[in-house]
């Protein structure tokens, strides 16, 4: 039997001047209307990071973090690491386990048998006022601004405060989040006023306003991050968490600092340098996965060659293993993590590859790589949280500095702190609730997350900036987009947009676009495979954008779907 398959296409737009891509159609005339004014790529990606908190309150905002790449054509650019942190408190005392794993679902963005986690009571690790980790945004999009901006934070706030302020039309996607999230919204007075007024959910072109939320940004544009960090801000937030059994204190917010990265480089893939985040976040998986990958010759390959899928398959696995395996704050364990990027281990990797069928996904031996042996304690092996509620941001001007942001609440905790108004992110859910592993809970520790914001650059030249939302599914989404554009030769509008897989383990979820021939030989070669299609509502693979940068043009990249993902330019 044969069924018809959806076509899910986006303009791909040309503009010389400077282009924002964002997921909310305001967000990006937000960031477009700073470059028109003359502000750079990061004065718009900031003012445009604060917006989407207001936009897209359960995917990001002050109540969260992020990661931030920054390409400077005068030099001197980087990368931010604004990641959410554990309170001092965290320990897996406080997230008992009642029995029983997560399940596997292509739904979610889990997909994975080995690197499952057991179930937490209360499901505290996932919501509520447990969940609640150090939020770092504030701190991350005000040191980009003071290294790299020309406007004020204050500036930079304005379009939020007014949008928060005077309100926005909901789309169908929010109003679905609303309505699926329901138990979770309802259990919290402060959030069920704002999201489910009168006891019911904005509908679709309902009004979202967050009075609140407008004054205590007004707050922050006042008296900048020390307001947020040390000031009256945390005082309200961390006296209801308190109040409600979580475990942030005042003093967590007052130890809080970003990690900023002078140079942000990741390595090279077949001539390109890839500038992007180091340490616990996807960046050095998706150099793993494309340093396997350079060992074969991909260059001038088809889309939908089974025999290419199946190495790339292949590579995301093994990369994969290493990443549940060796990765975990480096601060607290040690992690390995920058032998992952080694070039000369992706190529041991390599060698593990059977061009003819499906091999195991052992994690590999990175210590001779990092130039030290495992310390006799290293811990074991961990797993990597869910994570649905993510945004990014490519920005690229004039003078072609250009920013690749991804921020995220990791999904919501639910909880929004009387007086304050913002969505609370569930962070704490980042970290292994089993103790002993590389990604245990631990007081301040910075936990494993999903985001790469990257910045391609070739000989030094800006080529790109690319990035995506999808929790678990961004890090392969990303791999993959880079390869279709550098290895394939696809635009990178027709880059994001192609079919792709998922896989983490033994499981390969694969987009029923992809032509049956390709499905057969992927089966053919001992690929338990499970069709999953996209549609325009439905995103069970991850959301890239980007801008790629050719000669003197800006062209958009848009993953057109779920998100209300829009390109604009001058």
């Amino acid at each position: 039997m044969y069924t018809s398959r959806p076509v899910l296409a986006h303009e791909e737009i040309c503009t010389r001047q400077g282009m924002v891509v964002a997921q909310h159609p305001l967000g990006t005339e937000i960031g477009l209307g700073v470059l028109q004014r003359g502000g750079n790529a990061v004065d718009a990606a900031v003012t445009t990071g604060f917006a989407m908190g207001v936009l897209q309150p359960f995917m990001n905002g002050i109540g969260g973090g992020g990661l931030m790449t920054v390409h400077m054509a005068a030099g001197g650019g980087g990368a931010i690491d604004y990641g959410m942190q554990a309170p001092g408190r965290a320990t897996t005392d406080e997230f008992p386990l009642e029995g029983g794993m997560e399940g596997m679902d292509t739904g979610s963005s889990r997909y994975s048998r080995n690197f499952a986690w057991p179930k937490v009571k209360d499901d505290m690790l996932s919501s509520g006022y447990k969940s609640i980790a150090i939020p770092g945004t504030v701190a991350g999009l005000s040191r980009a601004l003071d290294e790299w901006g020309t406007i004020s934070l204050s500036d930079a706030l304005q379009p939020a405060i007014k949008i928060a302020e005077e309100g926005f039309a909901v789309g169908a996607h929010f109003t679905l989040s609303l309505v699926s999230g329901r138990g979770l919204f309802l259990r919290f007075p402060a959030t069920a006023d704002i999201f489910y007024p009168g006891g019911y959910p904005i509908p679709v072109g309902g009004k979202l306003i967050q009075k609140e939320h407008a004054e205590t940004l007004r707050t922050l544009a006042a008296g900048g991050p020390d307001a947020f960090y040390k000031g009256e801000i945390a005082e309200k937030i961390a006296a209801d968490v308190q109040a409600n059994g979580g475990l942030l204190e005042v003093s967590d917010f007052a130890q809080y600092t970003p990690f900023l990265h002078r140079h942000g480089m990741l390595g090279e893939y077949r001539g390109y340098e890839v500038m992007g985040l180091p340490g616990p976040t996807s960046g050095p998986t998706v150099m793993e996965i494309l340093n396997i990958l350079s060992t074969f010759d991909l260059v001038g390959t088809n889309h939908g060659d089974p025999a290419v899928l199946h190495l790339i398959i292949e590579s995301i696995r093994l990369a994969a293993a290493d990443r549940f395996t060796w990765m975990g704050d480096p601060e607290k364990t040690g992690a390995p993590i920058g032998a992952l990027t080694v070039p000369v281990y992706g190529a041991e990797r390599a060698k593990s590859i059977d061009r003819t069928k499906a091999g195991p996904a052992d994690a590999g031996d990175p210590w001779p790589f990092e130039g030290r042996e495992m310390p006799a304690d290293f811990p074991g092996p961990a797993g990597a949280a869910a994570d649905d509620g993510t945004t990014h941001i490519s920005v690229v001007d004039k003078d072609r500095n250009a920013v690749a942001l991804t921020q995220t609440n990791l999904y919501l905790s639910g909880v929004v702190n009387p007086g304050v108004g913002v969505m609370m992110n569930n962070g704490i859910g980042w970290s292994c609730p089993i103790p002993g592993t590389v990604n245990t809970i631990a007081p301040h520790a910075r936990a494993l997350n999903n985001m790469t914001p990257l910045i391609l650059l070739k000989d030094g030249e800006l080529r790109g900036a690319l990035g995506a939302s999808g929790g678990r599914r961004i890090w392969t989404s990303v791999a993959q987009s880079l390869i279709h554009h550098i290895d394939m030769g696809m635009s990178l509008q027709d880059a994001v947009q192609a079919p792709r897989i998922h896989v983490e383990d033994g499981d390969v979820m694969v987009d029923g676009r992809f032509e049956h021939d390709t499905i057969n030989g992927l089966r053919s070669r001992g690929h338990q495979v499970t069709i999953v299609d996209p549609r325009y509502d439905v995103a069970p693979y991850a959301e890239p954008n980007g801008i790629a940068v050719d000669g003197g043009e800006l062209r958009s990249a848009v993953y057109p779907v779920a998100k209300l993902t829009v390109a604009a330019g001058y």
